[in-house]
């Protein structure tokens, strides 16, 4: 049983990760900022502008036509990232107070609402998909898949990143081993 739950959350997990992806022309800072932080206004303009330069050089790539341009634009507005909201997650002292139970309530109901949006996302992109052309469709599957290596690739780099936090600076002091 524990299995097939493992392997239901892993699921769960993929396809948000995956439908998550598709909005890559309308990103914005992942929650917590760098550091921990929440992003900046300034940070936050600052993705906005690339998110606007990504949906209009994939509008031009794809050669939206007239008659496309309503389910463009409700494609933009069904995949636009929300807004980060720092209430929505619990403080580290609140989360520490719950028990085990608790914090695995919340990290699951936390899921949930990623699975519930990344659903939106999946059903937004599929509408838009079905009203592209045939070569518009490669275009976008190409631009997709050009996104994908590239969030890959960034995330590989950030985890060789992060792979020295917990670990205490090496020491000028000491002296080298041999």
């Amino acid at each position: 049983m524990s299995n097939f739950k493992t392997r239901i959350l892993a699921g769960i997990a993929a396809v948000s990760i995956s439908a998550v992806t598709v909005a890559a022309f309308a990103q914005v800072p992942p929650p917590g900022g760098p550091h921990g932080r929440a992003p900046s206004a300034e940070q936050i303009a600052k993705f906005e502008q690339m998110r606007a330069k990504r949906q209009a050089e994939l509008h031009d790539k794809l050669k939206i036509t007239a008659s496309q341009e309503a389910s463009w634009k409700l494609f933009l507005d069904k995949t636009k990232p929300a807004p980060f909201d720092p209430a929505a997650r619990p403080s580290k002292e609140e989360f520490a107070k719950l028990t085990t139970p608790e914090r695995l309530d919340k990290r699951l109901e936390f899921m949930r609402k990623r699975e519930a949006f990344a659903e939106q996302r999946v059903a937004a992109t599929k509408e838009f998909y079905a009203t592209l052309a045939p070569e518009q469709q490669k275009t976008f599957d190409a631009e997709f898949a050009k996104m994908e290596r590239h969030r890959f690739e960034r995330m590989r780099h950030d985890h060789k990143d992060s792979s020295h936090r917990g670990k205490p600076a090496p020491d000028a002091t000491a002296p080298a081993a041999k």
